[in-house]
């Protein structure tokens, strides 16, 4: 009685990680500057002096610049929480599972994300390593014990 074994999965490489991170980073700035144009054309419809303007524009620019980060924090925990991928992975045909390649769980993603900037302290290095790695993990993928594969 011959035992099957599961296809090994394909591990996705630097370059496909790095143009899905890259398309979520302009998504993300997108959305940000959509947003901003939104708030500086509402209060442009309050008053046409934009010397009265110019302080809350700014005061609206300060406050996203401070809720950027958590944007971008909710963007990649909710989507890699729910799905195992961003709309950037999505986009390359790529999937974060665990390193059993079941389904990755909030707490995963959370601490994936966490994982993130300690990936990119060290100028990058952790995210580098992916490319030496033999299952093509970063630093972060090894915190939570999870993978990119080609979905």
């Amino acid at each position: 009685m011959a035992v099957e074994v599961a296809p090994q999965p394909q591990y996705a490489g630097f370059l496909a990680r790095g143009m899905a991170l890259g398309i979520d980073i302009i998504l993300i700035k997108l959305l940000y500057f959509c947003c901003l144009c939104a708030v500086a054309a509402v209060l442009r419809g309050h008053s046409s002096n934009w010397a009265v303007l110019l302080p809350s524009i700014f005061s609206c620019f300060i406050f996203f610049l401070f809720t950027f980060p958590l944007f971008t924090a909710i963007y990649f925990l909710i989507l890699h929480g729910w799905q195992g991928q961003t709309l950037g992975k999505m986009f390359m045909g790529l999937k974060v599972v665990r390193a059993d390649n079941g389904g990755v769980t909030p707490s995963l993603a959370f601490l994936r994300f966490v994982g993130y900037g300690l990936s990119g302290l060290p100028l990058g290095l952790g995210f580098f390593w992916s490319i030496i790695d033999r299952e093509k993990c970063a630093w972060h993928d090894h915190l939570a014990t999870t993978r990119v594969i080609m979905k």
